[in-house]
């Protein structure tokens, strides 16, 4: 779960990409994981760790 984004200087489609690049480059399946931006307005589902 991707948080914290700030109002200013990131958006969540930013966020994810920058994330899923990273993982992409680091080796990581990212296709294994169910990663998720946060809303920053609204609350999102419920998740079960």
């Amino acid at each position: 779960m991707l948080g914290h984004l700030s109002r200013e200087s990131n958006f969540p489609e930013l966020a994810y990409k920058t994330v899923v690049d990273e993982l992409i480059y680091n080796n990581c399946n990212e296709n294994a994981l169910q990663l998720s931006v946060a809303s920053r307005d609204t609350h999102g589902q419920l998740i079960t760790i």
